[in-house]
């Protein structure tokens, strides 16, 4: 009877700029918002369970985010009458994709502030990720996969676009595949699998040290580090967790 008598009013639009939040997977939601008054109510964790539902992988570590991602802000908009929220989405340049607003005519705080996010919520279509990788990197993938030919009396991979690098014939494997390393330059290098032109994994340097943007040969974007001089890559899970696979050095 409750919800018979509760007037809830969804006030929601989009700032869209060229690509929509669900050309998404990958979500950053801070320990805490810039706005001081959204970090109440359970609002984190609501934001989180929703956007789960709605397929997308939740990032709470700064250290994953990358240009595959958006930042997730919310933002108390509200007055002594009305429960606000707002809720930004922004990509790797800070700039605004998309921006949803929700409000409540609930009076108590903490149930119409969480009741004002799911209706903001409710304009926010479920996860269909497109290829957003850097043109640089989509380029080098494409070089690799398709034009890369061995020079064996150099022992060196060479490309049109003038990346040379040495073969340093490192193989790494994870008990059932075994994949070559090579560098591409300082700051990028592949996983390759030599019975394929397409490289297994592709990784560019990110702002750490030893941590890395993967892209790996489904299109799926990922990271990646080094542990113990092996190489580790995350793979993402249906939940929203993250599992490893851990290329040793043979």
């Amino acid at each position: 009877m409750r919800n018979i008598f509760k007037l809830s009013f969804i006030f929601l639009f989009a700032i869209l700029s060229g690509q929509n939040i669900s050309d998404y997977q990958y979500i950053f939601i801070p320990k805490e918002f810039t706005n001081a008054k959204a970090n109440k109510y359970g609002l984190s964790n609501l934001l989180a369970k929703k956007l789960k539902a709605k397929k997308y992988v939740i990032l709470t570590d700064p250290i994953q985010t990358s240009c595959e991602s958006l930042h997730a802000e919310i933002a108390d908009t509200g007055n002594f009458l009305t429960n606000k929220v707002r809720v930004d989405f922004k990509d790797c340049q800070n700039k605004t994709v998309a921006t949803f607003d929700g409000k409540s005519n609930i009076k108590e705080l903490e149930e119409g502030m969480q009741d004002a996010l799911e209706n903001a919520m409710k304009g926010i279509n479920v996860s269909n990720p497109v290829h957003l990788a850097s043109s640089q990197m989509s380029k080098q993938t494409e070089t690799v996969s398709q034009t890369e030919h061995v020079n064996q009396k150099e022992n060196t991979i060479e490309t049109p676009n003038g990346i040379s690098a040495q073969n340093t014939a490192e193989a790494y494997t994870n008990g059932t595949l075994t994949l070559n390393r090579i560098n591409l330059s300082e700051n990028q290098f592949i996983l390759a699998n030599p019975g394929k032109s397409v490289p297994y994994a592709v990784f560019s340097a990110s702002g750490k040290k030893d941590v890395y943007r993967v892209q790996l040969e489904n299109g799926t974007t990922t990271f990646g580090y080094f542990e113990n001089g092996n190489i580790v890559i995350e793979t993402p899970n249906s939940d929203g967790s993250f599992g490893k696979q851990v290329f040793i050095r043979k």
